[in-house]
């Protein structure tokens, strides 16, 4: 949600006919009337497009809980990219990404929402460009470690328990970095949160030296190597194996993660998110240039 608020401010500034356009593709999307409106009826119209960016961008993990599954897509929010650590012995034989995975997934949304004829599927794809660029630039979403202890992989880091602090129960690596950005739902706090974000100045689009690359494997790959190297500490993070149990707070007594880990962790969560929002804005004006 952080991302498509960030999206939303950037477009008001730079190109607010790109604002209009969006909308007016979303307003063909399923969940408008029924779901979408309700919300947006609780506000002041001033602020309706901004939130309706927000709700976008949480639409795609809203369905895979609700009662309907149909356009879930469990393979479209991640790439498994392999990591294997050079410590690990010959043995351990890393597989290799899904062919069905976000990268696919936002080729083929991207091209949907330029060319597709049916206004529903167009709003579709849309929708999943809001949620798939944000979940691409967050590092878990990229990467699979295999280890002698994940010797079939971690799934990003869901099977990798640890704590933050001896007193706290333990959580997987998964959750721990997607929590990062922010927990709340709440929608004022989130947009002011964007604010916050891109009033930074080490995160001014001067500062962003990263937004040069503009596809969508360079991403992945910027996502990947700080999975690498920070979320696993180059293979020395000594989470523990969620194993059988069905969550990881059954885990006692998980290895703790380093001092300042979440310290570094949380500013790179932030720089990612910026760079999501500004990607994602600049997507938009390609997408609705026709």
């Amino acid at each position: 949600m952080l991302s498509g608020s960030i999206a939303y401010q950037s477009l008001r500034g730079e190109s607010p006919t790109t604002i209009t356009a969006v909308k007016a593709v979303l307003d063909k999307h399923p969940w408008y009337p029924n779901q979408w409106k309700k919300e947006l009826d609780k506000v002041p119209e001033s602020q309706r497009d901004e939130i309706l960016f927000m709700l976008a961008a949480r639409w795609a993990d809203e369905i895979r809980n609700g009662p309907d599954k149909s356009q879930d897509r469990g393979r479209w929010h991640y790439i498994n990219y392999r990591f294997k650590p050079d410590s690990q012995p010959a043995n351990v034989q890393p597989q290799p990404p899904h062919n069905v995975n976000i990268l696919t997934a936002l080729a083929e949304n991207e091209r949907m929402a330029k060319t597709d004829g049916d206004p529903t599927r167009r709003a579709i794809a849309l929708t999943w460009l809001f949620h798939l660029v944000g979940d691409v630039h967050q590092p878990l979403h990229t990467a699979q470690l295999f280890t002698t202890d994940y010797p079939n992989g971690d799934r990003g880091g869901n099977l990798v328990c640890v704590r933050v602090k001896e007193s706290t129960q333990a959580i997987d690596l998964h959750r721990f970095w997607d929590g990062l950005i922010s927990t709340s739902s709440n929608l004022t706090r989130l947009k002011n949160e964007a604010r916050t974000l891109r009033n930074r100045p080490e995160f001014s689009k001067g500062q962003l030296t990263e937004l040069a690359a503009t596809d969508y494997q360079s991403w992945a790959k910027e996502s990947f190597q700080i999975a690498a190297a920070i979320a696993y500490q180059n293979g020395a993070l000594t989470g523990n194996p969620k194993g059988h149990r069905r969550y990881c707070s059954e885990v006692v007594d998980a290895n703790v993660i380093p001092n300042g880990y979440t310290r570094t962790a949380g500013r790179i969560a932030h720089r990612r998110i910026t760079l999501a929002g500004y990607r994602l804005a600049a997507l938009f004006k390609s997408v609705t240039a026709n």
